[in-house]
This record gives C-alpha cells, sequence and structure tokens, in this order.
C-alpha cells in the first residue's frame, strides 16, 4: 500500500531548494521574458514600417515592386493601401536611396550619433566597453534604419533590431539597478532576440550573439539568458507573420562524399571573396572620410550612387532576400549572379560607410548565396547530374560568406539551417564554413570584435578576479624553519639579532598575553637604526599591523594584505594555529604562480 511520508517530501523539497535556487531562476526568467516579448514587438514594428516605406519607394513612386521571400512577408491585415499616392516613374529610384540616406543621416546627427553605420558592431563594441547602450539608440535606430533600407539602401535588417535589442537589453538592467556583469549577459540576450525574431532563426541567434564577440572564442556566460529572450522573441514574432521559415528550399541532404572536394572549392572562393569584401568595405570607408561635407550630407552621397546602380540592377537594392530566393529556384543565370554579387558588395559598402543605418549580415548572406549558386549552378551547366542539389550550393555559400567574414562558423551553420529548414544539409554547411572561417580569422567585417575573451577588459576584470579566488596561498609560500617572535617592548637594536636566526624578512610582533599585535620588516628596522642614537626606539614604534595568512587564504586576500601593509613578505600560520607560524608568502612567489596560472590559462 502506498505510504505517503509527508516529512520526507518536504525534506526532499527543501534539499531540491537548497540545489536550485528558484528564486534567482525566477528572476532572471522574467528579464529574459521582458527582453524577448520586447523585442519581438520592435521587430515586427520594424517589419511593419519598413514594408510601408518599402511599398510606398519601390512600388507607387519607382513602380518596381520590391522581391521578397514568402517567409519574409507580413500577413494582409497589416498592409497599408498606399494606392491613392502612386507616380511610378523608375528615374526615381536613383533617387529615392538618397532621399532615405539624407533622413537617415539627420535623424541619426540630431539625434543619437552612436545609431548610425551597421548595428551589431556599435553592440561588439558596447559589451567589450561600457555594457551599456544609451537609451536613445533603439528609436532612432529604427527610424533611420527603416528609412534608409525602405528607401532602396542596401543593408540588412538584422543589424538595426540587434542594436535594438540589445539596447532593450541595458536599459531594463538600468532601470534595475544591477552591475555591468548582468548588462552584459542581458545586451547578449537582447541582441539574440532581435536577431532570432527577425531571420526567425532562435537557436542560431543565440548562438551567434555568443560567438560574434570574438573572433576564435566564445562567450558562454550570457548563453542560456540568449536562448530563453531569443525562443520567446521568435515566438511573438512568427505568431504574427506565420511559422515558416524566411527561404522556400526543397529539402535536400548530403549523400555523395566526393562533393566535399567541391565544397572545399567552394570555401576557398567564398574566403577570397570575403577577404576582397572586407577590403572594399573599409576602402570605401576610407574615401567617405575624406569627403569634406558635413557628416548628415554623406549617407545621401552614398545613397545616390545606390540609387545609380539600383536603376540598371534593381536587385542590388534593399535587403536582397528577393534575388537569393530566386538563386535558390534556379531562376537566376551564372552571369547574372556573378554581377549581382559584385555590385551588392558595392551598394552595401556605400550604404553603410558613408553613415547611413543598417546591418551587413543580411548582404553577407545574400553575396555568399550568389557566389555559391554561381559555382553550383556552374558545375551543373558543365557536367549534368555530377551534383545532386545545384541549390545547396547557395545556401552552403551563405552560411561559409557569413562565417569568413563575421567569424562566426558555428552559429553560421544553425542560422542558415532555420532560416531554410535544410538541417539536411548540415554537415557541408559546417565543413565549409569551417574551412573558409579558418583561411579568414584574421579578416573581420566587425572592427571591434575582439580575439578572445583574454583581450576584452570586460572578460578579464572577471578572468583575473576568478584566478585570484582559485589559487591558494599553500601553493606558493616558502617554508621557514624557525619564525621567532618579537617582543613589542623589544629595543629596536636588538631585533636585529632575532632576524638573524631567521630566513624571513619579516617577523610577527607579539604583547605580554603572547597575541599577535603586529609586523616587523628587516628593511624598516634598518633605516630606523640610523635614526635611534639613544637606542629609544622600540618593536612597538616600529611595526606594522598584522596581516597574518593561512595557508587557505586566496591570492586574492594575499593581494589585499600587501597593499595594506605595504610589506614585500607576509607570515603563514600553521594549521589549526594562531601563533605558530610555517613560512612566509613573498611578493616574488605571489607574482611567479599568478603568472604560471595565467600562462596555463591562455594555453601558454
Amino acid at each position: 500500500m502506498f505510504d505517503f511520508n509527508s516529512r520526507k517530501i518536504r525534506t526532499n523539497l527543501y534539499d531540491f531548494g537548497q540545489s536550485v535556487n528558484m528564486i534567482v531562476t525566477g528572476r532572471w526568467l522574467f528579464y529574459c521574458i521582458i527582453i524577448g516579448v520586447t523585442a519581438g514587438s520592435f521587430a515586427l514594428l520594424f517589419t511593419f514600417l519598413l514594408d510601408v516605406i518599402q511599398e510606398f519607394s519601390f512600388t507607387h513612386m519607382a513602380g518596381i515592386p520590391p522581391s521578397r521571400p514568402d517567409g519574409d512577408q507580413i500577413p494582409g491585415f497589416l498592409k497599408v493601401d498606399l494606392g491613392i499616392i502612386s507616380v511610378q516613374l523608375r528615374w526615381l529610384i536613383v533617387i529615392l536611396p538618397a532621399i532615405g540616406g539624407l533622413i537617415s543621416g539627420i535623424v541619426v546627427y540630431l539625434f543619437a550619433p552612436k545609431a548610425g553605420g551597421h548595428g551589431n558592431d556599435a553592440v561588439i563594441g558596447s559589451y567589450h566597453g561600457s555594457g551599456r547602450v544609451p537609451k536613445n539608440v533603439p528609436i532612432t535606430k529604427l527610424i533611420a534604419s527603416v528609412v534608409t533600407i525602405g528607401s532602396g539602401g542596401s543593408a540588412g535588417k538584422e543589424g538595426p533590431i540587434a542594436q535594438i535589442g540589445a539596447g532593450i537589453g541595458s536599459y531594463v538592467c538600468e532601470k534595475l539597478g544591477m552591475g555591468i556583469r548582468e548588462r552584459r549577459i542581458l545586451m547578449m540576450a537582447g541582441l539574440a532576440a532581435g536577431i532570432g525574431a527577425i531571420f526567425k532563426a532562435p537557436i542560431g541567434a543565440a548562438l551567434f550573439s555568443s560567438e560574434v564577440l570574438y573572433r576564435n572564442d566564445f562567450e558562454s556566460e550570457g548563453l542560456v539568458a540568449a536562448i530563453i529572450a531569443s525562443i520567446i522573441s521568435y515566438s511573438v514574432y512568427a505568431s504574427v507573420t506565420g511559422w515558416q521559415p524566411i527561404f522556400a528550399f526543397e529539402a535536400a541532404s548530403f549523400t555523395n562524399p566526393y562533393e566535399l572536394l567541391l565544397f572545399i572549392v567552394l570555401a576557398v572562393v567564398i574566403m577570397v571573396a570575403g577577404i576582397a569584401y572586407n577590403k572594399i568595405f573599409y576602402s570605401v570607408k576610407r574615401l567617405f572620410n575624406k569627403v569634406e561635407v558635413p557628416i548628415y550630407l554623406k549617407p545621401a552621397i552614398g545613397g545616390l550612387l545606390v540609387g545609380a546602380i539600383g536603376f540598371f540592377v534593381p536587385d542590388v537594392l534593399g535587403p536582397g532576400y528577393g534575388p537569393l530566393q530566386s538563386a535558390l529556384n534556379g531562376n537566376m543565370t551564372v552571369w547574372f549572379m556573378l554581377a549581382l554579387a559584385g555590385l551588392k558588395i558595392l551598394a552595401t559598402s556605400f550604404t553603410i560607410q558613408s553613415g547611413a543605418s543598417g546591418g551587413v549580415f543580411g548582404p553577407s548572406l545574400v553575396i555568399g548565396g550568389l557566389l555559391g549558386g554561381v559555382i553550383g549552378y556552374a558545375i551543373e551547366a558543365i557536367a549534368p547530374g555530377t551534383i545532386s542539389s545545384p541549390e545547396a550550393f547557395v545556401l552552403v555559400g551563405m552560411a561559409s560568406f557569413l562565417a569568413a567574414v563575421a567569424n562566426v562558423p558555428v552559429s553560421s551553420t544553425i542560422l542558415i539551417s532555420e532560416m531554410s529548414n535544410s538541417y539536411g544539409l548540415i554537415v557541408p554547411l559546417i565543413f565549409a564554413g569551417t574551412i573558409a572561417y579558418l583561411g579568414s580569422q584574421s579578416w573581420s567585417i566587425y572592427k571591434q570584435q575582439l580575439q578572445n575573451r583574454f583581450s576584452s577588459a570586460s572578460y578579464r576584470d572577471n578572468f583575473l578576479g576568478s584566478i585570484m579566488d582559485q589559487l591558494k596561498v599553500r601553493t606558493a609560500y616558502q617554508k621557514v624553519e624557525s619564525i621567532p617572535r618579537i617582543s613589542y617592548r623589544c629595543p629596536a637594536r636588538e631585533v636585529l639579532d632575532k632576524f638573524s636566526q631567521t630566513d624571513s624578512l619579516i617577523l610577527p610582533v607579539e604583547n605580554d598575553e603572547k597575541e599577535i599585535v603586529g609586523m616587523l620588516s628587516l628593511y624598516d628596522v634598518r633605516s630606523l637604526l640610523q635614526q635611534d642614537i639613544e637606542g629609544l626606539i622600540i618593536a612597538a614604534d616600529v611595526m606594522v599591523p598584522a596581516k597574518l595568512l593561512k595557508l587557505s587564504d586566496s591570492f586574492s586576500t594575499a593581494l589585499k594584505y600587501f597593499r595594506e601593509s605595504g610589506e614585500r613578505e607576509l607570515p603563514v600560520l600553521r594549521p589549526g594555529s594562531g601563533s605558530e607560524f610555517i613560512g612566509v608568502l613573498s611578493e616574488r612567489d605571489f607574482i611567479m604562480a599568478y603568472e604560471r596560472e595565467m600562462s596555463k590559462e591562455r594555453g601558454e
């Protein structure tokens, strides 16, 4: 018969509560829900405003309806009828990006200069710096970006929404009075939430927020919060826009091992193209820096250059996801894809490096996908049946190019898999992406990206503190055979005899009750003997407050004692004793032990 033991149940529940801090778990879950819901809502607002401006600019002003994948559409009930405003003059496509760039430049210049350029790089810089995104950035970034992209600027949606999401995380922390460590974690959560919603790729976005901060490292501390916030944000966004992935792709799987040779070729081509993109991108920035006009006018110049390209090749305008879907459908020629990839590099450089607001993540996917399509469809044309799916090369190109230019080989694979429901291609995706990443690690489209966690001041402070707490005095102290104690009444001249009996440079001082009341340094005694003409100076006149170490004390405690006493050695107590000494810890041994541990952590 079932025996209901209420006491045992209460005991088990108590033990569980001790091992799992439900209060802390619930609090962080609450923070992530706030960030996820808010970021998802901002992503919806961003998509809605972008759709309105694109329809107005492309369809009703220039007469060139924007091309989008089915998974990147907004539902009909959110559509705004702009039919009463329609001129449909193609030449307007030349000046519309310039007008958008001018509006964006003025808005950014007046309200939040940090909202210009590509948002992910700004977030990375904030993470490694103050851990704070100014509260006026999210709204400014939203307005400037939808105007830039909606009017035809060649930029992605992910950069703006990433900076908006990170700003939300920073704002939540500021209102709750949280510390810099928590602020960085919630910034990561916000970044992931924004990208996870706009790309309908919550897991890839969370991994991206962890991977994009460094060139060859991960930031694991905020990954859990990023996953939770990203999934919630994605759920909010997809509940309105639909659950289908951004890109439609007929299911395909990796079944031919010999195709790995072709994917190596693709990875090498992508790697070279990624480095070229990086060089062109920042060369354009240097050119715009030389243009002597007010900073808010430069985005208009960049927009005019983009409009001139777009007049002849409209597919270069905006994010470019529509042409990418056409490449996946096999509706583009090899030569057109090659030309469009090159023009997209120029258009994106003109848009972003002139100071307009947008992202480089999305255009990177487009460029990589088009180059992958060039190789895949070229192979199919030259040797039909050689490869199982030329369309797969488009997706592998997307993941590889992003891995190469942003140093994100893992998250790029998951992102593309989620965005196209192409999990059967995960092997070639990660294979080619890793090769492209390895060949281009010294290059990055994100200049704020650091080499590893140890290079970041934000992490180094925590890292050094962790090392100091882990190291114990027992690992570095030196045993001393005899450490005599000195009476506080002992004349300074007699103290020298005590020092001659030991190897220690510091001796403990005791009172009449044999309690340790201070410490005496050999250097202090020698300097004062020259002034002790009458022999009146005693140990009590020279000693400093006692700073006694135990073998179990951490290096943090030892460092604190070194600073407070100003001495070069500290006495170490014998275990279980409050007055008997076993040895000393010197500054030299302290530093050497610390350096050894740091070298191990760095892998040296």
